[in-house]
């Protein structure tokens, strides 16, 4: 399991970019460690095609894998998500424990904003 803390979220519908984002950095201005949690707004016949009619998660080294998540969870602050051996490879890790170190609004938010990103894995 990789390991970092976020003092940085951002839970938003990005219209222009058709896409919804879970964003979690490891610095307040964003930068450092980080993932993005991404959904499209609506898939088509090309994302269909190409297995990208799904979730998608990037790094800040923009390592990205479409699907891959076996399980996840938030328990308290902590965000736990599980790899399958696909997305593993290209991350170079198993998954991610993510300490977040936001107040209880943002980090309802995230909550709510992963159910939206990856449903119930």
């Amino acid at each position: 399991m990789h390991k970092f803390v976020a003092k940085a979220v951002a839970v938003a519908e990005l219209t222009e970019l058709e896409t919804f984002v879970v964003f979690l950095a490891e610095n307040p201005d964003g930068s450092g460690e980080r993932l993005e949690l991404q959904r499209a707004l609506a898939f088509d016949a090309q994302d269909q095609r190409l297995g990208q009619d799904t979730y998608c998660i990037v790094n800040e080294s923009q390592a990205t894998s479409y699907g891959g998540v076996t399980s996840w969870r938030l328990l308290e602050a902590t965000l736990e998500i599980v790899l399958d051996d696909r997305a593993a490879k290209v991350f170079g890790v198993d998954g991610f424990l993510v300490t977040l170190e936001v107040d209880a609004v943002r980090l309802g938010a995230v909550r709510d904003g992963l159910l939206r990103v990856f449903g119930e894995v």
